[in-house]
Order: structure tokens, then C-alpha cells, then sequence
């Protein structure tokens, strides 16, 4: 294991990030942040500033983060906890990951359906078309959680 991957993984399991990035034994991201939000962002500037390829670390890893992976080609992947979906998605692409834990399915926050990333990508294999519908859920979700925000002053 490389001295990145080592930081990764220490990084992820820590708590100290929700998602991150290391080359040469540094960190180059390192966000916290909840759903696939962070990893959007991350994804979308890697792809501007491309530091080459870099080891990932994210908290849970489904098809839909595996999908926006693949857009930054990778050296590797860790999750603490990784879909079989993903799994497929990285060993298509030929990306080395790692995880603690495998689970058949991301679910919502209240566990009673999927997670609306993967429910969104359910289907797509270009990743350009995940990034794009992910990049629309995600906006969708967040202006769904600001109307249903209670207001300053209201009651």
C-alpha cells in the first residue's frame, strides 16, 4: 500500500473528512459533507485543475460515486463502505479500490427506498450522463431542502 493510500484510508476511517484526495502522501481534498454533494464539486474542479491521477477516499461509495470516479481517473479508491454496484462500475474502468465493508444496495436517510443519486443514475453507464443528472438531482434536493426550511422568525 502507498504512503497516499495509507493517508486515505487514515483520513476516511478517522471521520476527519467524508471524502478525499492524496498524491504523494499529502492530502490535495479533503471535504466533509453529506450525500454525493461534496464529491460533485470535487469531481467538477479536479477536472478543471487535473493534479494526475490521485488516490480517493469517500465514506460510502455506490454506483453513482463510482460513475463520477471513473470522470477522474483514478490511481485508486477506498470506501469504508462500497455498493456492489460500484464494485462493477470500478472494476469495468479498471480502478483498484479497496473497503471495509460491501453492501448490495445505497439506500435514502430513512432507509425506506434508494438513494436518490442512485435511483437517478439507475440505468446510465456514461459518466458524463451521471455527472450531468447528478449535478441536476442534487441542485433539485437542495432547493427542496430550502423551501422546506423553516423560515427566521416564523413559527
Amino acid at each position: 500500500m502507498t504512503e497516499s493510500e495509507q493517508l486515505v484510508q487514515t483520513t476516511i476511517r478517522s471521520g476527519d473528512a467524508t471524502l478525499c484526495a492524496a498524491d504523494g502522501g499529502a492530502l490535495v481534498y479533503r471535504l466533509t459533507g453529506r450525500g454525493i454533494r461534496a464529491l460533485l464539486l470535487a469531481v467538477e474542479k479536479e477536472r478543471v485543475v487535473s493534479h494526475g491521477p490521485l488516490d480517493w477516499g469517500d465514506k460510502l461509495v455506490g454506483r453513482a460515486a463510482a460513475l463520477l470516479f471513473t470522470l477522474v481517473r483514478p490511481r485508486s479508491v477506498f470506501a469504508l463502505t462500497m455498493s456492489t454496484g460500484a464494485q462493477d462500475v470500478l472494476r469495468t474502468a479498471s480502478i483498484p479500490f479497496a473497503c471495509d465493508s460491501v453492501i448490495l444496495d445505497v439506500l435514502n436517510r430513512t432507509g425506506t427506498g434508494p438513494c436518490p443519486a442512485e435511483a437517478a443514475v439507475c440505468g446510465i453507464d456514461e459518466p458524463l450522463v451521471a455527472l450531468e443528472t447528478l449535478k441536476q438531482v442534487s441542485q433539485a434536493l437542495s432547493d427542496a431542502g430550502r423551501n422546506n426550511a423553516p423560515r427566521k422568525g416564523s413559527t
